[in-house]
């Protein structure tokens, strides 16, 4: 799955490709696989905008402005074949430029042009598959990687063709890490497990890339429901879309599951949808981040390292999806709404989410001023 502004993109009939763009209702479809797409990503600018599918046959990247002409003009579009066998691809990125495209197949990491079919670098270390990895935008040549095997590695790749390992962690956790975030403007990494463990590390060297913080979100959200107890609030948008709560507990049954997955965790674009007199115009120096689990969307404060809204997917009777298995988030929100794709972790199965960030947040804050009858989520597909 991948989201870009009003775009999503997700595998139809597993081989071929769907780019929907939510603003017009329209679809463009691009065939070119011959097996099951298992990793998507967008690229980093917006003209031309990219996208690359991965495959265990092909690695392809499309320019959707080229595709969109051939199909306007009667002929199939075709994208530019940049890697084939490479087996089982878990992760793409591109790097910040979109001259490369990071490919994590198994425990390796194959860095290919973004332009035609050349491995620049095969990058190895990792013990167990990688599960993603992520240029630095402040430092073009580091690559950072995360692995089942539960250790990060930082990397220095000098034009694509040698590469440094600069450093390597320990063993973080008994589970393994399944996603991976750098922070820019603090030059950090924010990584989870499958038990519901976040870890930031700080990328300077001179700081020995050591732990800045352990958040446990278990933990997290148990305080978040006893703070909601306390002020009176109950999760949930009314009756109607909340009857999973107990009258004497504001906690949703499971809602906290033994285990908990983190899945994506993306920069949160939080004061969007907000208005002055909102009492989060007092905390302008904050910063938040998205975490989605397989049951729901948190958003945690990067000053306190608070959970400061929580949207458990089974409030909803709309949303067929209650377990998720794999996600995709806009990372600026577009009229203080963010766009999310989630897949279903039992069946052949991909909604389409909007979030209305505002209204997620209002309802679980008694300082927030109400604003009528505002939806926090929308199922649109």
């Amino acid at each position: 799955l991948a989201c870009s502004h009003h775009l999503c993109a997700f595998p139809v009939n597993c081989k071929d490709l769907c780019i929907w763009n939510t603003a017009t209702a329209q679809s463009l479809y691009l065939s070119g696989h011959h097996y099951s797409i298992s990793a998507l990503s967008f690229g980093s600018k917006i003209n031309p905008l990219l996208v690359c599918s991965a495959s265990p046959d092909l690695v392809i990247v499309w320019n959707l402005d080229e595709c969109t002409e051939k199909v306007q003009e009667g002929f199939a579009p075709r994208g530019i074949v940049i890697g084939t066998l490479l087996r089982m691809v878990r992760h793409v990125r591109f790097s910040p430029d979109d001259q490369q495209v990071a490919v994590c197949s198994e425990n390796q990491i194959y860095i290919l042009s973004a332009k035609n079919e050349s491995i620049l670098s095969e990058l190895d270390g990792h013990l167990a598959p990688v599960t993603a990895a992520e240029f630095c935008t402040w430092e073009k040549s580091m690559l950072v990687s995360v692995s089942e095997d539960r250790t990060f590695k930082a990397r220095k790749v000098w034009d694509y063709s040698t590469s440094q390992l600069i450093y390597q962690s320990g063993i973080i956790t008994a589970f393994p890490l399944l996603s991976l975030l750098i922070d820019e403007e603090n030059k950090q990494i924010i990584t989870g497990c499958a038990e519901g463990q976040l870890w930031i590390f700080g990328l300077i060297s001179d700081h020995n890339y050591r732990c800045v913080v352990h958040i446990d979100l278990k933990k997290e959200q148990e305080r978040f429901y006893n703070k909601l107890r306390k002020s009176g609030k109950e999760i949930g948008e009314g009756q109607n879309n909340s009857k999973l709560c107990d009258k004497d507990n504001t906690r949703p049954k499971g809602s906290v599951e033994t285990s908990l997955p983190i899945l994506l965790i993306e920069h949160c674009d939080f004061l969007v949808g907000f208005h002055k007199e909102d009492s989060i115009f007092s905390s302008l120096h904050s910063r938040y981040f998205w975490i989605g689990t397989s049951t729901g969307l948190l958003i945690i404060n990067l000053a306190n390292f608070e959970l400061e809204a929580f949207l458990s997917y089974r409030e909803y009777s709309d949303l067929s999806i209650q377990i998720a298995r794999s996600y995709a988030l806009t990372r600026k929100g577009v009229n203080g709404k963010v766009l999310c794709l989630i897949t279903s972790m039992f069946e052949d199965m991909i909604a389409v989410l909007e979030v209305n960030l505002a209204a997620l947040v209002r309802t679980q804050h008694s300082d927030f001023l109400p604003r009528g009858n505002e939806k926090r989520l929308s199922v649109i597909a």
